[in-house]
């Protein structure tokens, strides 16, 4: 039985192709090969597409749809489950039986590698390059930056290319995601050499929560890549430290402040505390108040940011209340002046009163019986 085995394999070699130094070249025929002779390697596409021409592949033609913003591609045989990267990070998942990756975004500007591969069976991974690179990176905007400010504005700001011509200058523009339609930002600032390098939008409640912000370069005879951001409002909002109003007096401290903003109705607040000379401490709250007992003397100052975001606003300026003088400190002003107006309506009314009983007693006498002086 062992010569029969060696008959084969000496056999089987003596089969395989001669290459033109003379050496063997290893084949696999599907009928007789090993399993890892069948399985083919990870191919990388190149720029413009993936690897088609490889037929044992379960995706093909592999691009993107604009447009319908979607990853799609052409599938052949039967796959269990297809999932897609941008970068190499997992977005999503493929739908409608494997056919393609719908995305809500795409970049305009920044070229990004989108990659799909198989959750089971061999080994497979496919991707593409998405938007074409024209012109010199280096020319581009870098460090496009934007921030929700004071309530009602929108900043962005960049700075000029390493590799820009002198001439080069930049505009400023945001993107309306279902449209697909661009605006201009209409309020720039420029730099010391002549470059616009920041803008502004004056009411950030007419634009959408989400949408994705663009700066063009343009100088002639010169292609520019464009730089792109797709910003959530509420996400890059920096609120302004609340303002805190208090009452006190000896026995208890009632201070109250509001936070302001078009996309977030949640905040939470840290307070900070300083009880005479005592070291301070703060208070993590998401109420809009705060109640101290037998407060005496207090310094307060308090920031805020939205429930689910991470930036927290400046400090507010510390607020000293004394609460030890007397009942009445700390009470509002236009509280003291109703006081003051009601006292003397009292008093007027209590000297007219006594007037008319006066006025009423001497009527109710004959005027020889009135005293004579």
């Amino acid at each position: 039985m062992a010569l029969l085995w060696l008959a084969v394999l000496l056999t089987s070699a003596s089969s395989l192709p001669q290459s033109q130094e003379g050496r063997t070249e290893p084949q696999c025929v599907l009928r007789v090969c090993p399993a890892f002779c069948c399985f083919r390697e990870t191919r990388r596409p190149d720029r413009y597409g993936s690897s088609g021409s490889d037929r044992y592949s379960p995706i093909k033609n592999l691009r993107i749809e604009p447009v319908e913003r979607r990853l799609t591609w052409d599938l052949h045989g039967n796959v269990s489950e297809i999932m897609c990267f941008i970068n190499s990070k997992f977005i999503t998942k493929a739908i409608n039986n494997n056919r393609y990756c719908q995305f809500h975004i795409l970049p305009s500007c920044e070229v990004k590698n989108f990659s799909v591969s198989l959750t089971k069976g061999p080994p497979f991974s496919v991707g593409i390059q998405y938007p074409l690179q024209e012109g010199n990176p280096g020319a581009a905007a870098q460090g496009l930056d934007c921030r929700v400010h004071d309530v009602d504005f929108l900043t962005c700001s960049w700075e000029v290319g390493r590799e820009a011509p002198r001439d080069i200058q930049y505009h400023l523009y945001w993107q309306d995601l279902r449209t697909q339609r661009e605006y201009e930002c209409p309020n720039y600032e420029m730099d010391n050499r002549g470059k616009l390098v920041r803008c502004h939008f004056n009411d950030v409640s007419r634009l959408p929560k989400l949408l994705q912000i663009l700066v063009r370069g343009t100088s002639p005879g010169v292609r520019i890549p464009c730089s792109d951001r797709t910003v959530e409002l509420s996400e890059i909002e920096i609120l302004n430290p609340p303002t805190i109003t208090a009452m006190c007096n000896k026995s208890s401290l009632m201070m109250e402040w509001e936070a302001c903003s078009h996309f977030n109705n949640r905040f939470e607040y840290e307070l900070q505390l300083q009880k005479g000379s005592d070291p301070a401490y703060t208070e993590k709250l998401q109420e809009k108040f705060f109640e101290l007992h037998n407060p005496r003397n207090y310094v307060a100052r308090l920031r805020a940011k939205g429930f689910y975001r991470k930036s927290w606003s400046e400090w507010s300026a510390p607020q000293r209340f004394a609460c030890d003088v007397g009942e009445d400190s700390q009470r509002p002003d236009w509280l003291l002046s109703a006081l003051v107006l009601l006292a003397t309506l009292l008093v007027l009314g209590l000297v007219i009163a006594l007037c008319g009983s006066v006025a009423e007693a001497l009527s109710s006498h004959p005027a020889h019986e009135r005293p004579h002086h």
